[in-house]
């Protein structure tokens, strides 16, 4: 039986990636000062970078001068915030959003202020998907299993027809996953983190569709067990990653891949992180590029925005023009 480092450095994977050469074009590249960030979110055609140890810091950075300017979002003074909590940008709004405390808290970008606090049901990931409107993820109490239900602008909590997150191990890691909205369009994807997969869905939760990616891990590889002093279930030895990041355009989904395909070295896999590139209409591979490391940092965050994407290299930011 394979090991999971077989998986991601065997030659023999089970499929092979489209490498065409010139994809990107490295661009602009900052000292952050800092590892600890992450890529907030867009407006005005600024990227905001969030802090992870400062909740209400940011950084603004102009892709068009590279010019950076520190912004600090205000709240009311009793608002009490959790460790987990994230500021994010979407929609020329921040939220600051806080699943352990079943709250989100909003305020118009311009402003840097979060007047508005809106009531939510307890979640492990969120997605804004219009001004007022949010996708959870969330714990089932009863099946204790990850379930998706969104919020509409009257707080009102609408549940799938269907279920949409499939068991396969455990209900709750075997499902964990990443969610991206494309932009000016009803369309999510879910992606999940330990198996070839990207579920599609529209604003109201309705499944459209069930692709798979180009490589070939279809069930997750993973092992859990429970701690008999306080009941949890927790991750009994590493898992297999198949996909780790996620961004989606108008036109295209970008997976980072954690899978060596055939037709890849390991000298070149260990060395650059593998973005692969899929058509949002109907989720069918195009291509893949790579992202090589940057003075030995690897890829801690990427987002794409337009024909610009912005990657993090742990200190660093750095951005590159898509050519295609």
């Amino acid at each position: 039986m394979k090991c999971l480092s077989d998986y991601k450095l065997n030659i023999f994977n089970g499929f092979i990636r489209k490498l065409p050469p010139f994809q990107i074009t490295a661009n602009q590249l900052k000292d952050l000062k800092n590892d600890k960030k992450y890529i907030a979110g867009v407006a005005n055609g600024k990227v905001f970078i969030g802090d992870m140890n400062v909740k209400n810091k940011l950084l603004s950075f102009d892709l068009g001068t590279a010019d950076t300017i520190t912004v600090l979002v205000k709240a009311s003074n009793d608002v009490k915030i959790f460790g987990d909590a994230v500021l994010k940008t979407e929609f020329n709004r921040f939220y600051l959003m806080d699943g352990m405390a079943a709250k989100i808290l909003s305020g118009d970008v311009s402003k840097k202020q979060l007047i508005k606090i809106i009531s939510t049901p307890n979640f492990t990931e969120v997605l804004p998907i219009s001004t007022n409107s949010f996708l959870f993820r969330r714990i089932d109490n009863q099946k204790h299993e990850n379930v998706l239900v969104k919020q509409n602008n009257n707080e009102e909590i609408l549940h799938p027809k269907t279920k949409l997150l499939k068991k396969q191990v455990d209900g709750l890691f075997c499902t964990d996953g990443l969610m991206a909205k494309v932009p000016n369009a009803n369309k999510i994807f879910y992606v999940y983190y330990y198996r070839n997969q990207i579920i599609c869905l529209d604003t109201n939760l309705n499944l459209l569709y069930t692709k798979r990616t180009v490589d070939t891990v279809s069930h997750a590889k993973i092992t859990v067990a429970k701690i008999k002093s306080s009941n949890e279930i927790t991750m009994a030895s590493p898992p297999l990653f198949v996909n780790k990041q996620v961004s989606a355009t108008e036109k295209y989904l970008f997976l980072r891949s954690m899978l060596k395909a055939d037709n890849e070295t390991v000298s070149t896999f260990e060395k650059v992180a593998v973005i692969d590139v899929y058509d949002v209409e109907n989720v069918a591979y195009q291509f893949s590029f790579y992202l090589p490391d940057l003075d030995k940092n690897k890829l801690t965050d990427f987002k794409v925005f337009g024909n610009t994407l912005v990657a993090l290299f742990g200190r660093y930011l750095y951005t590159f023009k898509l050519n295609f």
